[in-house]
């Protein structure tokens, strides 16, 4: 199932149906370390313009969910038919 989030989320390209399709699969899934992965993408900021995060920001929050795939990545193997 990590192997499948990480996939999903490396090709999520902040469209709706892309949301909504990753979130239908992950967005009750009880795996922490998923989780966390599914609560920053959940949480995308609006990107520049009136009221959104500056583009420092969204490379903050993009290294972000880099680091939160990376980590589904590297533990995926741990936990086999999480």
């Amino acid at each position: 199932m990590r192997r499948r989030a990480a996939e999903m989320a490396r090709r999520y390209d902040g469209s709706r149906g892309a949301w909504q399709s990753f979130m239908h699969e992950f967005g009750g899934c009880e795996d922490p370390v998923i989780a966390e992965l599914v609560d920053l993408i959940e949480h995308e900021p609006k990107r520049g313009g009136f009221l959104g995060v500056s583009e420092s920001e969204w490379a903050e929050y993009r290294s972000s969910i880099e680091r939160a795939i990376q980590k589904v990545e590297s533990e995926g193997d741990r936990e086999g038919t999480v």
